[in-house]
């Protein structure tokens, strides 16, 4: 069996292709259409495959989201990892979330978005075993940062800034799920306002002091 430079296998790269198109296509009708108003035959076409293939990737729908929400999370930490230790968080943060949309995550507009993404609807209502495996996601995202870090010699031994750090990006996170959430519900929110847009304002506005 051929095997790729990076040690795997055509058949697992392929597999892995299936499972992305997959992943990415239910993520394109949740935001069109919604979450619950999404079937998985729905993704089945979509991703193009049949819907048994998609059982072999995922038992679940909601296992499709958190894929994708894992998929996110891992991608923002590293690139937050990637950046000097001792920047300022908010130039940290915001670094690391273009560097996510210059590589094809999601940067849609407000005023563009037909709804809101479902982590907005499962924050603070919604099933709470997907609530959960976001917050546990959180809880490893936190600890990652915390250990880099306090790792990196820039802080004395013992110091809370690693764990303060890691503390603003995910409350940043949390605060703009609900600026959209509370923009969906008819609080006003500029047309042109983005996820990222919106988050690197609220920690930007953590790391000002004036709060």
């Amino acid at each position: 069996m051929s095997t790729t430079a990076e040690g795997k296998t055509r058949f697992e790269r392929r597999k892995e292709a299936t499972r992305g198109r997959i992943v990415h296509a239910a993520n394109t009708l949740f935001l069109a259409d919604g979450y619950v108003e999404t079937s998985m035959e729905d993704i089945a076409r979509a991703a193009d495959v049949a819907i048994r293939t998609i059982y072999l990737h995922f038992d679940s729908k909601a296992a499709i989201l958190l894929a994708y929400f894992d998929e996110w999370l891992d991608d923002f930490v590293d690139a937050l990892i990637a950046r000097p230790a001792a920047e300022p968080i908010d130039e940290s943060v915001a670094r690391a979330l273009d560097f996510l949309v210059q590589n094809g995550w999601d940067g849609t507009p407000f005023g563009e978005m037909p709804g809101p993404h479902p982590t907005v609807e499962f924050i603070g209502t919604g099933s709470p075993e997907i609530a959960g495996r976001i917050m546990h996601g959180w809880g490893r995202a936190q600890d990652a940062l915390t250990a880099h870090y306090a790792a990196s010699g820039e802080y004395p031994a013992g110091s809370f800034v690693p764990r303060a750090r890691a503390a603003a990006v995910f409350a940043s996170w949390v605060a703009t799920l609900l600026v959209f959430r509370d923009g969906f519900g008819g609080a006003p929110l500029d047309a042109q306002a983005t996820g990222n847009s919106v988050g690197e304002a609220i920690i930007r506005e953590m790391n000002s002091g004036r709060l």
